[in-house]
């Protein structure tokens, strides 16, 4: 693989990520975002929400910020041992999500 095989795998789940949430009720914090998080903003519920959600009731971990944006921004990595299988679950959820109204 190397380094330029891992970059490449991390830029195609990013991509596939934030295109598979164009459809969801969510604005991107950054106009140029790094391939290796997405910072995003929910507009119709609390980002803190969102998260415990996804921990309680689909078991999956995203990163909440702190500070002054913790209720209004959350991110979502795309390094590590981040499979298309993880990001489909994510993307499954986020969808289940907003289809109950949760966001």
């Amino acid at each position: 693989g190397g380094i330029a095989a891992e970059r490449k795998k991390i830029a195609s789940v990013a991509k596939s990520f934030r295109e598979g949430i164009s459809d969801l009720p969510f604005e991107f914090v950054s106009e140029a975002p790094s391939n290796a998080v997405t910072s995003l903003h929910p507009t119709g519920v609390s980002a803190k929400e969102i998260i415990r959600i996804l921990k309680d009731e689909y078991h999956i971990w995203v990163c909440p910020n702190g500070g002054e944006l913790s209720d209004t921004v959350f991110r979502v990595g795309h390094i590590g041992c981040i499979t298309d299988e993880n990001n489909q679950e994510l993307l499954n959820a986020l969808h289940d999500m907003s289809a109950r109204g949760l966001l």
